[in-house]
């Protein structure tokens, strides 16, 4: 009886162990997660290359292009675009206006053109500057948006765990009032 029982028991241990000992289980978990880390590594974005391309380039938009975000991109690259257009031809027409030098009721209507020429053209450069900085802003967000959608989509963990800090001071605490 005493043989038997420990027959059984060994027999038990022995169907735990060979249940938990299964390397081929794991190098396919694993060998699936590399995977999944050389494909994210391999096609993940990179935010210097954004806010360069962002940088370099005449119309805004073209880091969010570079991120996969053609919404905020195409956005941006036609106001851009329309500004600059708008800045050129008010330049053009300040430009045509300066070699005329009317007289009597004429002198009303250059006036008014030019006043409207200066408008556009500070106005079109005001929305150039914006719609540069905004490209510049969203390089970054839309390149790490995509990265996270990337990440999360392969099924690869965070970089590094993700834990709250909290910063306790052992001791007492010391505080000045002014």
């Amino acid at each position: 009886m005493r043989s038997l029982l420990t027959l059984v028991c060994l027999l038990e241990l022995a169907s735990v162990a060979r249940a938990q000992s299964t390397p081929a289980f794991e190098s396919n978990g694993s060998a699936a997660a590399a995977s999944a880390a050389q494909s994210y590594a391999a096609r993940k974005k990179s935010v210097a290359l954004a806010v360069t391309l962002e940088a370099l380039s005449p119309i805004a938009g073209m880091g969010a292009f570079y991120a996969h975000d053609p919404d905020k991109g195409t956005l941006l690259a036609v106001v851009s675009a329309v500004a600059a257009g708008a800045g050129v031809g008010a330049a053009f027409w300040l430009i045509h206006l300066d070699s005329q030098h009317p007289t009597g009721a004429d002198r009303w209507f250059q006036d008014a053109e030019q006043g409207t020429a200066v408008t556009v053209l500070a106005t079109a450069a005001i929305a150039y500057v914006v719609a540069r900085i905004s490209g510049l802003v969203l390089a970054p967000e839309a390149t790490h948006e995509f990265n996270e959608n990337l990440r999360q989509g392969l099924g690869v963990p965070p970089p590094e765990p993700v834990i709250p800090f909290h910063a306790l001071a052992p001791g007492p605490i010391l505080s000045v009032r002014f």
